[in-house]
């Protein structure tokens, strides 16, 4: 089932969504880049866009090239989409695969492609002194991947863009990157790709230098955004996710140096190409759901956005009449869509991105639904690792090895770098010593260089003596290591046995609440209460029933933290430690009391629905608890309109944990409305004292 929750009166009309009254204008403008691509529906865009304009934002509308040979620009309709404004402009489409056939058939370069590209721009009544400018659609995979020559490809083209052939003005453009949906993606392999990406500076010295705008196309999913139980807040934080994570790994702390460019630049200029593509099944994420849901959709993608307070925001705008409706049906629901988007962006001109989501709520839900969380690791940069990829060799002493083969990994995934990575390669033996030759020379410890692109490297290494040798790869601060054997040719004497080991004992076991969870830590210490790194595998129960195993290595300190995955329940929790194990120390099995009883739950107001009832005012609020379910309560709580209370009630919430009152007033005043929450009361839970901040405004 689709539906929407908890949305404004007014905000809906019969085939599509309303728009707000406008709002009046005020000297605080946020200034944005408002960025369109389509394929051909550029006019109605572009009206639908003027119908609803705002001062504080700068319009590109995408002109497709034209369809029978897209390397043509289309003529005269630049000046239709300046026509409605001194800040409405038109970007030329420069269609990657069309200039990619035309530089196969002619011989010419991708700089000529460039060149000839600002020609017909020129020609066919682009204005770039007006503020029109060039757009790439769309740099490919392979530019991403760096593999074949994509990269040095796109990089002659927009040079040749920028540059043009003399008689026309030096301009930077924007360009399209081709997109990944937003689930069902290998995170661990795209995450290196693009970390590899990021490092390549000759590549972003180049767009620093030529391109003004840098946009990746994240067409959403519907499914991956309506989750029921969410609110407009949480759904943003997870949108966002998806729609800047190119921009947020640029930016993520632990980068090498040779991001540096990719930084400065992506921080400068990135934009995401978000979904208003309605009603698409594939190629535009999914959005197959009624126009209503859409343009709920289309606000909460504006509201993510503005919440970042990014200079940039876009759309892709494909309507398609995937659902079977009538011409005129098809017709007034796009329109309705449409004007939802331009009110958006309009409604969120002074800088308050809530805004977006007063005509909607933000809070259409679509059964089954769910986040995606994969894309919160874009957030931290992961290390790349010289790791080892040939077997432990076994050696006699002065013999050199076979060849140790190495290659880079990002989160476990073989990658390249565009830069050359310096590893060093050491030895726990003394005797031991490397070279890259079987031949020598041979030194004690060895740097390696592993040249751009290739991602594998190999040396050779030899010891005088005996046994069990430790080798370690260091790349830039990240270790990998790998054992070798050393065989002496005599078995030495047998050592005395050795003294038993100390003792590794577990100083501290606790079990605390964490954010609806059970969380264990735990202290692990040697015999003189030292911290000790161990590796520990613990079990968590639940009234004596096992919720959750884990296993892990302590820090430094010897502190270890779990937290189980499963919602806190009523009844008591312990922990279980059914393992220990520390270097060098033997686990002396002992494991101190510890337990936590979970006598009440939280209990949340969840959501404020506001509407009509033969002519008043009516409010409803709902108890849920801490996952999700409803709570028969007893609620207390006012309607308040300013700082006047209009209204107050008391009473039991029903079975879906509803509660409302009407107000008395017929028609209810005009002014904005708020719930203030006073009391809730359920067995074995705790109210976590919160009311929703959810407004109501009536303006006549």
């Amino acid at each position: 089932m689709i539906r929407l929750l908890a949305l404004g009166a007014s905000c809906f009309a019969a085939g599509g969504v309303a728009a707000l009254p406008a709002r009046a204008q005020s000297s605080d403008c946020r200034p944005v880049e408002a960025v369109f691509y389509e394929q051909s529906d550029w006019a109605r865009l572009a009206n639908g866009l003027a119908a609803n304009p705002s001062p504080c934002t700068s319009y590109y509308v995408t002109i497709p090239a034209l369809a029978a040979d897209k390397t043509q620009m289309r003529p005269a309709a630049a000046a239709q989409v300046r026509a409605h404004g001194s800040n409405f402009h038109a970007l030329a489409e420069v269609n990657y695969t069309a200039w990619q056939r035309w530089v196969t058939s002619t011989g010419n370069s991708w700089y000529s492609a460039g060149v000839e590209a600002r020609r017909r721009m020129a020609s066919a009544g682009f204005d770039v002194a007006g503020g029109d400018r060039w757009v790439v659609n769309e740099f490919p995979s392979s530019v991403r991947a760096g593999s074949g020559t994509g990269r040095q490809d796109v990089r002659d083209l927009v040079r040749g863009l920028y540059e043009g052939d003399g008689t026309v003005t030096q301009a930077k453009g924007m360009v399209f990157v081709v997109g990944v949906g937003q689930s069902g993606l290998s995170f661990p392999q795209y995450k290196a790709t693009l970390e590899s990406w990021l490092q390549d500076q000759n590549f972003w010295a180049d767009m620093s230098s030529y391109v003004s705008d840098f946009f990746q196309e994240v067409y959403g999913d519907v499914r991956n955004y309506a989750v029921p139980v969410q609110d407009a807040p949480t759904r943003a934080t997870a949108l966002n996710a998806y729609l800047q994570h190119l921009a947020a790994l640029a930016l993520a702390p632990g980068a090498p140096a040779a991001e540096a460019a990719a930084h400065n630049f992506l921080s400068a200029s990135y934009g995401p190409l978000a979904n208003a593509s309605w009603a698409w099944g594939s190629a535009y994420g999914w959005t197959q759901v009624p126009a209503d849901v859409m343009a709920d959709y289309v606000s909460a993608q504006t509201y993510a956005m503005r919440l970042t307070g990014s200079a940039r925001i876009g759309f892709a705008w494909n309507p398609l009449n995937s659902m079977g409706l009538s011409s005129g049906d098809f017709t007034a629901q796009v329109a309705a869509v449409l004007a939802r988007l331009a009110g958006s962006i309009h409604e969120t001109d002074q800088g308050d991105a809530t805004q977006a989501c007063a005509a909607t709520g933000c809070a259409a839900t679509v059964d089954g639904a769910a986040l995606v969380p994969g894309w919160t690791t874009f957030s931290q940069w992961t290390p790349t690792t010289a790791t080892f990829t040939s077997a432990p060799v076994t050696l006699t002493p002065g013999t050199p090895s076979p060849a140790i083969s190495l290659q880079l990994q990002t989160g476990g995934v073989n990658t390249t770098l565009p830069v050359p990575s310096t590893v060093t390669i050491t030895s726990t033996s003394r005797t031991s010593a490397f070279a890259t030759d079987p031949a020598g020379p041979w030194q004690p410890a060895l740097t390696l260089t592993v040249q751009p692109f290739t991602g594998a490297a190999s040396f050779y290494m030899q010891d005088t003596a005996g046994g069990t040798p430790t080798l370690t790869a260091n790349l830039g601060g990240a270790l990998t290591t790998q054992v070798e054997t050393i065989v002496a040719p005599t078995p030495a004497p047998a050592p005395a046995p050795p003294p038993p080991p100390p003792a590794a004992h577990v100083a501290s076991l606790t079990l605390t609440p964490q954010q609806g969870r059970i969380h264990v830590g735990l202290q692990v210490v040697g015999a003189a209460g030292e911290p000790l790194q161990a590796r520990v595998v613990l079990t968590v129960l639940h009234d004596g029933a096992t919720i959750a195993t884990a296993s892990g290595p302590t820090d430094p300190t010897g502190t270890l933290g779990v937290t189980a995955r499963p919602r806190l329940a009523l009844g008591c929790y312990t922990a279980r430690i059914t393992a220990l194990s520390a270097q060098g120390h033997l686990w002396d099995t002992s494991v101190p009391p510890a337990g936590y009883c979970v006598r009440a739950l939280p209990a949340h107001v969840t959501t404020v629905a506001f509407g009509r009832k033969q002519g008043r005012l009516r409010v409803a609020v709902r108890a849920t608890d801490d996952n999700g379910r409803a709570l028969r309560a007893r609620v207390q709580f006012a309607l308040v309109r300013g700082s006047s209370k209009v209204a107050s009630t008391v009473g039991q919430a029903d079975s879906a944990g509803w509660l409302a009152l009407v107000a008395r007033a017929k028609p209810p005043l005009p002014g904005c409305y708020r719930v203030v929450v006073t009391r809730v009361v359920a067995p074995h839970s705790r109210w976590d004292g919160i009311s929703p901040l959810r407004r109501y405004c009536i303006r006549r």
